[in-house]
């Protein structure tokens, strides 16, 4: 009767493994220990060119939760503290 109540998950963290410049795609190995792909197009708050590999982000799973893909991928900057 009700529309089901979409579950909202935080967003994880991970590395980034690979990045295919050429192809504007590259991979992310997740603190659940999953691989998720990622295009060009979901790097916020940055640009695809300075992600480098090893460096950590956050980013959230892409939608239906089986398809390894990654949304919204942040760089981690480090805190002014």
């Amino acid at each position: 009767m009700y529309p089901e109540k979409k579950q909202v998950m935080a967003p994880l963290t991970a590395t980034i493994q690979q990045i295919h410049r050429d192809r504007g795609t590259g991979s992310l190995v997740a603190e659940d220990g999953k691989t998720y792909l990622f295009r060009r197009g979901a790097v916020r708050d940055g640009w695809f060119h300075d992600l480098k590999e090893g460096a950590a982000v956050t980013f959230d799973p892409a939608e239906p939760p089986g398809k390894l893909e990654a949304v919204s991928v942040r760089l981690v900057r480090p805190s002014l503290d």
